[in-house]
Order: structure tokens, then C-alpha cells, then sequence
């Protein structure tokens, strides 16, 4: 199935869609009232139902990676308070990269989860060579759910890229990873460098505009941090931004004769060449001691990041910090859908889970609680209005709402997540002097093409 890209702005006023149930419903005015405590705004202590427990005890495990927040911000307690006869459990892997590789085991042995978090990178293996292993959810629901009605749940390239050939939609998408930049007001200043949100975003609407003025920070600051965290924080936002990555449409690999992803690695590679990065991997311990003794100035910056840099930088850091739309407007950089496994003996129950956990209410909460950003269109919608504090009053809710809109619906392999981590540990070496540029990305293309055959031998029931 494939469907258009709306354009968000011109939809405002859309509430959800047509999929939003009774069950739903109710869901979203208990959650909005749980919430109230943390909002501005809200008025605490608003009643709750009561439900008993009709049936026996199920118990549903959700199986996911890193720190999704539904445990933290209550939302498993609301949703057993709601169904008292459901008992969730979350099974949760510290990193994403081992999570992913133990899956295809588990789908085949059948201990898979009830419900499974599916990495943005790797949703094509869902719809394609690991389809067979998971339910289409378009036949679960009130009477099955039509391919239309998830298209107007969710955002336009979220349910594409879940959608298979066959127009089967294998999973629902929780979070999304829009693109900004986030930088440090003083640094920018003490180089003479503009620190207004909008100054920058038109002086850097474009990557070279970026560097340019990265060229100019290192001049006037030579002994100063960085201008930018990372090369492969810079490769990974420019590479995000293209429709055709790694595949092409007809499924074969692309890497080598794709420009975008070329160019993509040879600007990444000049400002490391030039002195412009910190050389510090985002999700490393290295990055986050950076970020405290304020190594670099600027960061590629997805929407869940700005959880990570207000803990890191603590409350010292609030009003230090700002955001502003990165070059090119566009680009997603992680998040993750929710998918249900065939071997789950509670199908329709862990559906009816997993439309809560990627529902709107849900949405909205955990993005003015900890900065995860929605994939439910109704839920980016309802938060273009949210700013931050901390960031320096930032129209963030915005700023990645329009970012969300703007991204295309990339063309997505078995292996895509496999190579784009495969490039940022080749560009890594490049950043440290242990591999030039032409042998890493020889390496590169040896490591894309591996995992391509790999992944393409994974299969293990067709779909259907």
C-alpha cells in the first residue's frame, strides 16, 4: 500500500482519525486526568472510574530497548487501572543493537514477546523477510482495521514504512526522532556568531551554510570546544534526509552509486578533516562527559536528545541551551513502532496495549514530560504549541512538528540499520586517524554488502 504525505499544517483540526474506539476514548480522558499533576494548567486530583476485573488474569509482556518511558510516566499502571484483568511486563535490553540481533531468535523459538518495539532502521525486516513471524494489524481491531484508517492515525511515512508490498500494516508507530539543532547560546556568542533560533536557521538552512559558520567559529575560538559533536552525528541527520538510503525501490543496494549517501559521507568527513567536530559518538560515555565540560557548541539534535542533554547538563545548564531547525528542515533519527508477534496467545488484547502506548493521550504526555516525540498525527498536532524552559523558551513542539511533516518516506531494507551503524564506527576511525577516508569507505561497502546478504538469507515464513 502506499498513500500520500499530507502536508500536517493544512490538517489541523483532525482529531485521530477513524480508528479511535470506545476503549479508546476512555483511555484518553483517564490518561489526560493521570497526567494533570505534571502539566501547567491542569487541575489535580480529578476523579478516576473504578473498573473490576471481568475474566481471568492476562498477562502481557512488552518487550523493548533503552528507555521508552511508558513504565516511568504511569502509563502501564493507567492502562491496568482501565483493564484490571491485563497485567503488563515490561522486558526491557539496555542497548538497542544487542535487542535487535537476540529478536529473530526468539521469533523463532516462540519467546518472543506479546509485543515487540521495532527500531526505525530495521522496519522493513518486519515487512519483509521476518513478515511471517508477525501479525498484520489491519486484520485485528473492531472488525479489522483498514489500511486507510491507520494512514490517518498515524503519520504518512510512518504507516508506509510499515506497510508491506501486500498492503499489510505490520506495527504502529509509538515514537519518531525529528531532526533540530541544539546549541549553546554562550559559545555561539563569545565567537560573534548569531544566537537567535531564527537567525540561525536561515543562516544554516543548508549543510554548507552549517559548516561555514562552523569554519568561522573554529577561526575566531581556535583554542576553544568544537564547533559540532560528531562527523557521524552530522552523516546520520544528512543521510536521513534522503528518500533512497542504502536500497533502491526495487530492494538492491545502492550504497555506491547513491550521491546522497556519498555526499553525505564526504561532508562528515570534511568537518572532521577540518577540525570542526569533537570526535564524540552520541550514546557514548565519552559523549555525555563532553557534553558536561561543554565540549562542542552544536549537536545534531533528535527530539529524544533533549532528555539526555538537560540531565547531563543539569539545572545549571537551563537557559544555556536553545534549539532551532536543522539544515534542510527535515530527517528522522531514531524512534521506534510497536509490533505484535504470531506466536502471542493474546493477540487482540496486545493489540488493544499497543493502540494505547502509540494512541494520542499517550503521545502528547510523554512529549511534555521527557521530550519523546509521537508518531500519532492527532498527538503532533496537539503539541505544536509546547515550548521548553530549559531550552530557553524554544518552540520545540514546532520545531520537530514540522520537521515530522517534512520527512519522506525512505526506502528501507533488511539491513539498513546494520549499515548505518557499520558507517558511523567507519567514520569514527576516520575522525580518530586510524583509517583514511577512501579505505573506510572501501570498508564500508564490504560491510554494507555483508549484511545485505545476511539479512536477505533471514528470512523465515513468507508473508501471510
Amino acid at each position: 500500500m502506499r498513500v500520500g504525505r499530507p502536508r500536517l499544517r493544512r490538517l489541523r483540526g483532525r482529531a485521530g482519525g477513524p480508528r479511535l474506539t470506545a476503549v479508546a476514548a476512555i483511555a484518553g480522558c483517564v490518561a489526560t486526568a493521570a497526567g494533570c499533576v505534571a502539566i501547567a494548567g491542569c487541575t489535580a486530583g480529578t476523579s478516576q472510574p473504578v473498573f473490576k476485573r471481568v475474566g481471568p488474569l492476562v498477562t502481557l509482556r512488552i518487550g523493548v530497548y533503552g528507555d521508552p518511558g511508558y513504565q516511568q510516566s504511569g502509563l502501564y499502571a493507567q492502562y491496568e487501572r482501565l483493564h484490571p484483568n491485563i497485567k503488563i511486563i515490561q522486558v526491557a535490553a539496555a542497548q538497542q543493537d544487542a535487542y535487535w540481533r537476540a529478536l529473530p531468535a526468539s521469533l523463532k523459538s516462540g519467546r518472543a514477546d506479546d509485543i515487540q518495539a521495532i527500531p526505525v532502521a530495521d522496519i522493513s525486516a518486519v515487512t519483509g523477510p521476518l513478515a511471517g513471524d508477525f501479525v498484520p494489524l489491519n486484520t485485528l481491531g473492531s472488525g479489522g482495521a483498514s489500511g486507510s484508517a491507520f494512514a490517518d492515525a498515524w503519520l504518512p511515512w510512518v504507516t508506509q514504512q510499515a506497510t508491506s508490498p501486500a498492503g499489510n500494516t505490520y506495527a504502529l508507530g509509538a515514537q519518531t526522532g525529528p531532526i533540530a539543532i541544539c546549541y549553546r547560546t554562550s559559545l555561539l556568542a563569545e565567537a560573534g556568531l548569531p544566537t537567535s533560533p531564527k537567525v540561525l536557521a536561515r543562516d544554516w538552512s543548508t549543510w554548507a551554510g552549517y559548516l561555514k559558520l562552523g569554519e568561522l567559529f573554529r577561526a575566531r575560538v581556535p583554542r576553544g570546544p568544537a564547533f559540532t559533536d560528531s562527523a557521524a552525528s552530522l552523516y546520520n541527520a544528512m543521510a536521513a534526509q534522503a528518500k533512497e538510503q542504502y536500497y533502491s525501490p526495487a530492494g538492491r543496494l545502492v550504497l555506491t552509486s547513491n550521491p546522497a549517501i556519498k555526499g553525505a559521507w564526504d561532508t562528515a568527513v570534511r568537518a572532521a578533516r577540518d577540525g570542526l567536530s569533537a570526535r564524540l559518538t552520541p550514546q557514548s560515555k565519552a559523549w555525555d562527559r563532553g557534553l558536561a565540560r561543554a565540549s562542542f557548541a552544536t549537536a545534531v539534535c533528535p527530539a529524544w536528545m533533549l532528555r539526555q542533554i538537560s540531565t547531563l547538563a543539569g539545572p545549571l545548564g537551563s537557559g544555556g541551551w536553545n534549539v532551532t531547525a536543522a539544515p534542510g528542515g527535515t530527517g528522522n533519527v531514531g524512534g521506534f513502532y510497536l509490533a505484535l508477534p504470531r506466536t502471542g496467545r493474546h493477540q487482540q488484547a496486545a493489540f488493544q496495549l499497543a493502540d494505547f502506548l502509540a494512541g494520542e493521550q499517550a503521545g502528547i504526555d510523554l512529549f511534555r514530560t521527557r521530550g519523546d516525540f509521537p508518531a500519532n498525527f492527532a498527538a503532533v498536532t496537539a503539541v505544536d504549541t509546547v515550548t521548553s524552559t530549559y531550552f530557553s523558551g524554544a518552540e520545540v513542539g514546532k520545531i520537530f512538528g514540522e520537521t515530522a511533516d517534512r520527512t519522506p518516506a525512505t526506502i528501507l531494507g533488511p539491513a539498513s540499520g546494520a549499515i548505518g551503524a557499520d558507517l558511523d564506527g567507519d567514520l569514527s576511525q576516520v575522525e580518530a586517524g586510524r583509517l583514511g577516508s577512501a579505505s573506510a569507505w572501501r570498508t564500508a561497502v564490504r560491510q554494507a554488502q555483508a549484511a545485505g546478504a545476511a539479512a536477505a538469507g533471514a528470512a523465515s515464513r513468507p508473508e501471510g
